[in-house]
């Protein structure tokens, strides 16, 4: 992917005669996909005294950007990484593309870190296990989610998430976005499928206590998913938006135990699905998908008491951009309750949401203390699983990090997961 340069960040700038201090918005390079169209006039500067409080607008963007998690391709810090990390990015997703070899990752994580200076930034990724686990060998090739429920023991579920945690942190990486809570029982769908611990409810909600409890406690932020639950759709969300045509009731018995007992275990964050969930807003014609529902969001925080930080799927899926501008999509995932936004692959994407995002709470369309409340329960989080890397100069961290390092991959850790494949395979209890 072909990137601007960082000097083109700001030749765009939006009139605020109502701020105190107007400052240029960011520009990706890409004036076209700019998020320039907004609907109705900014208030005038009377309507602003008598209604909206005076933004300073560096604050305003520098709160808006630390919901965002960005991706990018690379296996070292690029002018695109500085750059999202430049404007205030809160987190970054690592994918295969940017795994190399193991120091190769806790050195990109370091140096993403870095960049941060005294700001903290969040390095998440998905390793849950199987088909779909970022980094590979030499790191711990680690069973499906159904394999380890067949074992029948959640202590099997405790101690992949166990190894998960200390290779995750042995390269700076602070959340798994991990583990799917999806109960795999449509025999029709194969969108889940062995991601899934397994078919029955109660199993699932079990199994994912335990993986939460094993992952968090070796310092590693878990963020269940798929909320309010994948398992019962035919159509992937990274294709369009799949329907859950259920009542409430249906939900509250079958999709939503394992997301209540995730709540159970101080799971650091939950995944909100781009899904069409009707019996969350009713008769009403104007639909959005659980991403950017607010009678979705208010059952978790309302009916299953989350106060954690709910993460929104990837905005670039096909879910979304079939459907709606990004812009739009992450507005509306603002507004319903969301707190932080994955936009995974594109630059000038990434940059748009920044800009609609701070237009739309200078307009006093997003309230700031909107913005503030995500702002918040990030910074919890943070506090609790976030680590900065050690001073380069630090030998005694250095040798410290590369011990920690060697230990990924190790016999230990291949033996483990080779026992309960076997006790899967043999139907018994490890």
């Amino acid at each position: 992917m072909a990137e601007s340069s960082d000097n083109n960040n700001a030749d765009m700038a939006f009139p605020s005669p109502y701020l105190r201090n107007p400052v240029p918005f960011f520009n990706s390079g890409d004036d076209e996909l700019a998020y320039t169209h907004l609907q109705g006039s900014p208030p005038s500067v009377q309507q602003s005294r008598e209604g909206l409080p005076l933004l300073d607008e560096k604050k305003v963007r520098a709160a808006v950007a630390e919901l965002l998690v960005f991706g990018f391709k690379g296996t070292s810090l690029n002018r695109h990484a500085r750059s999202l990390i430049s404007m205030g990015a809160g987190g970054v997703i690592l994918f295969a593309r940017n795994v190399e070899d193991p120091e190769q990752v806790a050195r990109l994580s370091a140096d993403l870190k870095r960049k941060a200076g005294n700001r903290s930034l969040m390095i998440m990724v998905d390793q849950e296990g199987g088909y779909v686990q970022r980094l590979g060998p030499p790191f711990t090739v680690i069973p499906h989610a159904r394999t380890v429920g067949e074992t029948g023991d959640v202590h099997a579920a405790a101690a992949v998430a166990s190894v998960i945690g200390k290779e995750l942190r042995a390269v700076n990486i602070d959340m798994n976005l991990a583990p799917v809570l999806d109960v795999d029982m449509n025999l029709r769908s194969t969108v889940v499928g062995k991601r899934s611990f397994g078919v029955n409810s109660s199993l699932v909600s079990e199994f994912g206590y335990a993986f939460i409890r094993g992952l968090q406690r070796e310092g590693v932020a878990a963020c269940a998913k798929h909320y309010p639950g994948h398992g019962d759709v035919v159509t992937d969300s990274h294709l369009d938006i799949p329907l859950l045509p259920h009542g409430l009731k249906h939900l509250m018995e079958v999709e939503l135990p394992p997301f209540s007992r995730a709540v159970d275990a101080d799971v650091a964050a939950l995944m909100v699905a781009h899904l069409n969930v009707p019996c969350f807003y009713g008769e009403s014609m104007n639909w959005r998908p659980a991403s950017m529902s607010k009678g979705a969001i208010d059952h978790l925080r309302n009916v299953l008491q989350f106060e954690g930080v709910v993460l929104a799927d990837c905005l670039e899926m096909g879910a979304i951009v079939r459907h709606f501008s990004i812009e739009e999509a992450a507005v509306e995932a603002i507004l319903a309750g969301v707190d932080m936004l994955l936009v995974s692959h594109t630059k000038k994407r990434q940059v748009a949401v920044i800009n609609a995002l701070v237009r739309e709470v200078l307009l006093g369309r997003i309230p700031f203390t909107r913005i503030e409340e995500a702002c918040s329960r990030i910074a919890a989080l943070k506090h609790t699983y976030v680590r900065f890397p050690p001073p380069q100069s630090d030998r005694f961290e250095e040798n410290f990090w590369r011990a920690r390092v060697q230990t990924i991959g190790c016999k230990e850790h291949h033996d483990l997961m080779a026992d309960i494949v076997h006790q899967a395979a043999a139907g018994s209890l490890w």
